[in-house]
């Protein structure tokens, strides 16, 4: 098996995927025990940051903190965040409900099988006006008094048990990783210039198809490398250039295709800043709505086959109203749902949106762009790699791109809205395979939350709990291990209970964010 030899990395573009690829590798390669690899990342000076994505799941903190070796007090006050225990779906089957999937998911052991709150209320046959507030954790703590619970963990030292995400100003992020990495890492070389094109080579005895052995850019100079980081986002620059893209979409699945966002006052200082992301379905989609420290990150996922950028643009407007606007300007992203299956190719790997995108609608974005990086350590942490690294690293993100695509897809299943876009998806919608499959496997066999959700998680990004409690949302179902309704009702008030007591006197967003 042939051993390719790692000596120069080049990251092809900036933003949040490039400083965050940089800021890991250069942290691996500062390890006394690995080689030395130069690494140069190179991004234009003029293309601006799409900073859409401010949300994260779990163990983005660990990644950064872990793996990046950046002090956590210093990123989370860099970066405007806040603290994020779960999604909100508000109204989302038109049923004046809302559900809500928090991180935490008790469980309790009776008649030698274990539950989890979900399980519990299916067996107590929990009315559905009171099932999502029954089965979940938090929720009183949460969205009844928008307040982060005592038991927590706020920082990396915390002593308490229940791990959290975070909202952040993802374009914040990309510039303090930037500055992060050229003041602690000195022999990085970074390059502001446009990239003209990548100069590809016919294989030789090294490889047995073409491969980038250099950038030209467009002043004339070149970068050369062993192995290249394409973070040129949905341009591909350096992926399309070699042969063998096997891009896969979800066909008629997923109907989100563009976006407009912008940023949002808060009322006042009083507002909370509720601490999760709220999904509200609309008649055009969906809005998303994303509390940071100083503003809120919104937009508008839509179907552009069935809806202008305008009336988009205008429906959004109409919904927080014009003086809620925080700059007035808005952003338009256009993008294809889906993620190539043979990412690493030859000597490329591409590293968030020119690997893959789903939709913002389950905070995917950050959470499968680390997924990009975490086989590289070990991968190229010894300075080499071969062909087998190339296949397991292709393998495990193809399964973590296509889960992904399931998992929400789930959430469009057996809707009843009756707007343009829910229309839409009512006529077209058509499941994968796997996710037929996956969620046979919920509805034929009892399946509790036993794994860990948290970086990284070889079944996915989403507990076995979330995909059981989009089962039950949409009308499908899951089986659970037999109890009596009686017991199971008395398990959800102990479980509740305790959970209640743990979570308070707990903490604003807003205390803990500008502390």
């Amino acid at each position: 098996m042939s051993t390719h030899q790692v000596k120069s990395i080049c990251i092809a573009g900036g933003g949040s995927a490039g400083w965050l690829a940089a800021a890991h590798l250069l942290n691996i390669f500062s390890n006394k025990d690995t080689p030395d690899v130069n690494i140069t990342l190179v991004e234009s000076p003029n293309i601006p940051i799409i900073g859409v994505g401010e949300a994260t799941l779990l163990g983005f903190d660990k990644f950064l903190t872990e793996y990046c070796n950046i002090p956590f007090e210093l990123w989370t006050k860099e970066c405007d965040a806040t603290i994020k225990l779960g999604t909100k779906f508000s109204n989302w089957f038109d049923d004046s409900l809302d559900i809500w999937a928090p991180f935490l998911v008790p469980m309790v052991k009776a008649n030698n099988n274990h539950f989890d709150l979900i399980d519990l209320c299916i067996r107590a046959e929990v009315p559905k006006p009171n099932f999502y507030s029954s089965c979940s954790a938090w929720w009183e703590i949460s969205i009844e008094d928008q307040k982060i619970p005592s038991s927590a963990a706020l920082d990396s030292n915390s002593p308490n048990p229940h791990g959290v995400a975070y909202n952040l100003d993802a374009i914040k992020l990309a510039n303090f990783l930037s500055k992060w990495c050229k003041n602690k890492y000195p022999h990085l070389t970074h390059i502001k210039k446009d990239i003209d094109k990548p100069i590809v080579k016919d294989g030789s005895s090294e490889w047995n198809c073409k491969y980038i052995e250099r950038l030209l850019l467009k002043d004339g100079s070149t970068i050369q490398a062993d192995l290249f980081l394409d973070c040129t986002g949905f341009k591909k620059v350096l992926s399309n250039a070699i042969p063998g893209n096997d891009w896969t979409t979800p066909g008629d699945m997923l109907f989100v295709n563009s976006a407009v966002a912008s940023q949002i006052n808060y009322k006042d200082d009083n507002e909370s800043q509720h601490p999760y992301v709220d999904a509200v379905a609309h008649d055009l989609g969906w809005i998303w709505k994303t509390p940071i420290k100083d503003r809120i990150g919104s937009g508008l996922c839509y179907n552009s086959s069935i809806t202008s950028k305008q009336d988009a643009e205008d429906a959004f407007v109409e919904y927080w109203g014009k003086d809620r606007l925080r700059t007035g300007e808005f952003n338009h992203i256009d993008f294809t749902p889906g993620y190539n299956a043979k990412n690493w190719r030859a000597n490329v790997i591409p590293v968030g949106l020119s690997s893959g995108f789903v939709e913002p609608l389950e905070s995917s974005g950050l959470a499968l762009m680390i997924n990009c990086m975490a086989p590289l350590a070990g991968c190229i942490a010894n300075g080499e790699y071969t062909p087998e690294h190339m296949n397991l690293y292709n393998e495990r993100l193809a399964f973590v791109y296509q889960n992904t695509i399931d998992f929400i897809g789930l959430h469009y299943f057996n809707n009843p809205r009756t707007g343009p876009f829910w229309k839409l998806v009512e006529k077209k919608y058509d499941s994968t395979q796997s996710l037929y499959d996956y969620i046979r496997g919920f509805k034929l066999t009892a399946t509790h939350t036993y794994k860990e959700q948290f970086y990284p998680r070889e079944n996915g990004l989403y507990h076995e709990y979330n995909w059981k409690l989009w089962a039950y949302a949409s009308g499908i179902g899951t089986k659970t291990h037999d109890i009596s309704k009686e017991d199971a009702l008395s398990q959800i008030t102990s479980v509740k209970d305790k959970e209640v007591n743990d979570s308070y006197p707990g903490i604003t967003n807003r205390e803990w964010s500008h502390r």
